[in-house]
């Protein structure tokens, strides 16, 4: 029996790693809309108010305005979306429509009868191509990882922007038009990069700019 009881020990040790991991991963999902509700919250207060093009528009008389003050609400906006992103999917990415109706199919039928399927359905072939290759796509993400420490550290470097808007937004009606116009298109400039070279940002657009739309598979309205 004695020869038994490193084995004993060593499945314990393991199976107590393995909860401990399920805890942790269960716990990271809502720690990580913690750490970005503080964001949400601020600017949701300013989109309460107008955004920075509402409360631009009714302190200046500017034309064309919109150009620079809209595209702030977006750039802004589009973070926000791709922080949520990586926070909901850290763990995985969820099937989601048109996944769900193909990755079964293709278990269960393969590529031809899938082509075939939805060729006759109304797709061309290259159509057709693309909608099996995202499913493919989407499985292969279903169990994907994030690290949670890397999520933690883009929150983190977003608040700067979102205290930066914060601050514009309540000049705005303070200062010169002109300052403000200037300090937003410094800003936009300044998300744009971030969006552009912070690879879990890159990740979040890829994975969901891979999403197409198929009416003729889901009853969506919007064509491919």
């Amino acid at each position: 029996m004695k020869l038994l009881n490193p084995f004993i020990n060593f499945i314990q040790l393991i199976f107590i790693i393995l909860i401990l991991r399920v805890e942790v991963d269960a716990v990271e999902v809502p720690a990580c809309g913690l750490l970005l509700y503080p964001l949400e919250s601020k600017i949701e207060e300013i989109k309460g108010q107008g955004g920075i093009w509402g409360k631009f528009d009714q302190n200046y008389k500017v034309k064309n305005h919109a150009t620079y003050t809209l595209k702030l609400d977006s750039k802004i906006t589009v973070l926000m979306v791709r922080l949520n992103y990586l926070c909901t999917t850290q763990n995985g990415v969820p099937l989601e429509e048109i996944a769900q109706i193909l990755v079964p199919r293709l278990k269960a039928e393969g590529d031809k009868v899938v082509m075939e399927y939805l060729i006759n359905l109304g797709h061309f072939e290259e159509e057709a191509e693309k909608l099996i290759a995202y499913a493919r796509f989407a499985e292969s993400n279903l169990n994907r990882k994030l690290e949670f420490n890397q999520i933690t550290k883009v929150i983190t470097e977003s608040q700067s922007f979102v205290n930066r808007l914060v601050e514009l937004f309540q000049k705005i009606g303070e200062v010169d038009s002109e300052k403000i116009m200037d300090d937003s298109k410094i800003l936009i400039r300044n998300i744009e990069k971030f969006l552009k070279t912070n690879p879990y940002l890159l990740l979040a657009y890829k994975e969901t700019t891979k999403i197409p739309h198929s009416r003729y598979i889901t009853g969506d309205s919007d064509a491919m």
